[in-house]
């Protein structure tokens, strides 16, 4: 990577597809389908179109923050089965981030063979962990897409020169607008960070260091870009921004209640997302390894002569950091949540995702600058700009990995034994053909892709917890009353009354279950592993007023 001006970004067909058959054959080979959100995401795409499909299932008409992608995949859901749908998703979000890192890579300039190398590399660094656990490369949901726009959009801010920064500022705007509206979280937050980057160019020396050998750019230079490319990115970003900001403006609730959800959301639901005190310590070992990498690897490219574009991205990686220290100020505690000063308002600070873009920058800083030193490296020393370099090794490479990838896969989600998988989907496609469709069933916590095989509701979820506040404040009282007669821990006889309190007071109509035996009533259904009951209630006696004491809503939420 020599010291020279950037280059205009180069980005063909033929250089965006074999990157695309690399993303999507991780997808496919890593991640079985369903992927572990897939039935999260898809399921409510199918029902904002189809509202008959599974009707009663308070989360599949909850509020989101992702209207676009629910729109515009629900489309497809209508008359396309979810597996196919969920295929075919992943190999065109694979295209999209395929584009904006082969835009990436041609402002390192990297060649195709280095552009497959890096991008392979993102997948092996993606098979050995992350942070807050993010990830670009697996199923097919809305970040996937957002990321392949919001990569294209930082290739044209960092290929910005003093000649066309107006031009380039309006498309690299526009990206990240389109990225925001298909992710508010993943296109926001680059947003942010390119900003940031721009403004730190106001201090002269760093100016001077991100743009060596270039005309100083004014202060008011700087200002009107930044200006152009947020107004260009707002306006884009409105289909996606408006329902979030509707979402997560609702003021239907109390302060208490409000917060109550945020902490919920954080600190129980999204902890392993959102609570740098959840994270493991191998995931803080996995950053630091990678942040090392990217400084040993900087500073042998600061000897060798350092590409402008790799110092501006350093900045860009710097502002992501400087976002996690934030959040790591923010949100670290020790002991109870309710014991941390001014809880509330930090949770409401850590529901915004302050790791999400650090966990994807430096894998992918990670790979560019590797791969550009051991390019330079074997052009200078041994194999020049042969077929070994140009086709062998990187070949080699890639299907290595891929072997890897699916040598790791999981088919059986969810801590699944594969016997306990494959009749659980039995299970679910017996629910789908002989009961009604406006059923509304019980099932067990661990329950995974119930409405994607079964196509029937569930009364809740742990896994689909809505996003707004009243969802979140919902979805939490119904764990707590499910839990009150059917305990996660224990794993006691339930008798037919417990049923058809559950029925009275919940409307349940059905039971699936592993762990629970319904003493006095034979399951309408029943494999090796599961379970299924018909809840009746019978017409013969009302229930005793106890029963309605057990599932009185409750004001201890925040307990």
């Amino acid at each position: 990577m020599s010291d020279s001006a950037p280059r205009s970004t180069q980005v063909t067909l033929w250089s965006v597809l074999p990157v695309a058959a690399v993303f999507a054959a991780y997808s496919l080979l890593h991640v079985a389908v369903p992927g572990v959100n897939e039935p999260h995401y898809l399921c409510k795409a199918k029902a904002t179109w189809d509202l008959g499909y599974c009707s009663d299932d308070f989360f599949l008409k909850s509020e989101s923050a992702h209207s676009v992608f629910f729109f515009i995949v629900g489309y497809f859901t209508q008359n396309c089965s979810l597996e196919n749908v969920a295929v075919a998703g992943r190999i065109i979000s694979a295209m999209v981030l395929a584009w904006g890192w082969t835009a990436l890579c041609a402002v390192f300039s990297l060649t195709r063979s280095g552009t497959v190398i890096a991008a392979t590399l993102l997948a092996a660094i993606s098979l050995t962990g992350n942070l807050s656990g993010e990830w670009i490369l697996g199923g097919f949901e809305s970040k996937v897409p957002a990321w392949g726009l919001g990569f294209t959009g930082m290739a044209c801010w960092l290929n910005t020169g003093n000649r066309t920064a107006g031009r380039r500022s309006v498309a690299t705007g526009l990206l990240l607008g389109l990225s925001t509206a298909a992710h508010p979280v993943v296109g926001a937050w680059l947003l942010i960070a390119i900003s940031m980057s721009e403004l730190a160019q106001l201090y002269f020396p760093l100016r001077q260091w991100a743009n060596p050998g270039r005309p100083v750019r004014s202060t008011g230079f700087v200002v009107s870009s930044l200006f152009i490319m947020n107004g260009t990115a707002l306006v884009a970003a409105l289909p996606g921004l408006i329902p979030a900001i509707r979402m997560l403006a609702a003021s239907d609730l109390s302060h208490w209640e409000r917060a109550t959800a945020h902490r919920i959301q954080v600190f129980v639901r999204l902890g392993h997302h959102l609570d740098p005190s959840q994270f493991p310590p191998a995931a803080w070992i996995h950053s630091a390894v990678l942040l090392t990498v990217i400084g040993c690897c900087s500073w042998h490219l600061h000897k060798t002569g350092m590409n402008p574009v790799l110092r501006r991205h350093l900045l860009l990686l710097t502002s992501a950091i400087v976002i996690a220290v934030a959040g790591l100020a923010v949100g670290f505690h020790k002991g109870q949540v309710l014991h941390l000063a001014s809880w509330s308002w930090r949770a409401f600070l850590l529901k915004f995702y302050p790791f999400r873009l650090i966990d994807t920058l430096l894998p992918l800083t990670t790979s560019l600058t590797f791969t550009a030193i051991m390019a330079d490296n074997m052009r200078v020393r041994t194999f020049g700009t042969g077929p070994l370099l140009r086709h062998i090794v990187p070949a080699v490479f890639v299907l290595g990995v891929l072997v890897a990838s699916w040598r790791l896969r999981d088919d059986s989600p969810n801590s699944y034994r594969p016997h306990e998988y494959s009749t659980w989907i039995e299970a679910c496609d017996w629910i789908r053909t002989e009961t009604p469709k406006e059923s509304l069933f019980v099932t067990p916590r661990e329950s995974v892709a119930f409405k994607w095989h079964a196509q029937r509701a569930e009364f809740v979820c742990f896994k689909d917890c809505p996003q707004d506040n009243a969802g979140i404040l919902k979805w939490w009282q119904r764990l707590r009353d499910l839990g009150r007669i059917q305990p996660v821990q224990l794993k006691q006889p339930l008798k037919a009354s417990d049923l058809q309190r559950m029925q009275k007071h919940m409307q349940i109509t059905h039971m699936i279950t592993r762990d629970h035996v319904v003493t006095d009533q034979e399951p309408i259904y029943e494999n090796t592993v599961w379970r299924i009951y018909d809840v009746e209630l019978p017409s013969s006696r009302p229930p005793s007023n106890s029963t309605n004491d057990m599932f009185e809503p409750t004001d201890d939420v925040a307990k």
